[in-house]
């Protein structure tokens, strides 16, 4: 099963006439889609077109695993799986940073529930609040430039990449001292 949460984008972009028919021939071809939320966007325009909540995306996730795990429970056995998780941090210099409140969570569980199916899992770590299941391997990261490294040398080895980390959108030219 493949799942698609469609990204933030305005509403005249999502309610676009080629954006629903190339939705409606995803779901056709049995992609599962987490439409956007509606509400106010950074864009200042109010409608369809935000990425919805985390939780509602585990929550869409999880039920599709757990569907497909009950059908057959090690159908991901041979697969490695690379996910990243949690926040990066950007340094503005010793004392400040700019980051995000993700905790990792879903992540976590995408991980956990791929373990569970057999996968061997790789997490990429950015700040995270939740601990990590037993039994993947987790490399801890701070800064976007770090985790996109670990990813870089991860990558190969990988047969399934996720990116369920919440990278800062920004981050200063230099550091201050």
């Amino acid at each position: 099963d493949l799942i698609l949460v469609a990204p933030a984008m305005n509403t005249t972009m999502w309610q676009h006439p080629a954006t629903q028919r190339n939705i409606q021939k995803l779901r056709e071809d049995g992609v599962h889609i987490v439409e956007p939320d509606a509400g106010e966007m950074a864009c200042g325009t109010i409608g369809p077109g935000r990425l919805s909540e985390p939780e509602r995306i585990v929550a869409a996730a999880l039920q599709i695993l757990k569907h497909a795990s009950s059908q057959v429970v090690q159908d991901l056995a041979g697969e490695r799986l690379l996910i990243t998780t949690g926040a990066t941090r950007e340094e503005l210099d010793p004392v400040r940073f700019i980051s995000n409140r993700s905790s990792g969570r879903m992540g976590f569980a995408i991980a956990e529930a791929a373990r569970d199916r057999g996968a061997k899992v790789t997490a990429v770590a950015g700040i995270t609040t939740v601990e990590p299941p037993s039994g993947i391997e987790v490399m801890h990261t701070t800064s976007a430039d770090e985790m996109q490294a670990a990813v870089s040398r991860e990558i190969s080895k990988a047969s399934i990449f996720i990116g369920a980390a919440a990278v800062v959108d920004y981050r200063p030219v230099q550091r201050a001292v």
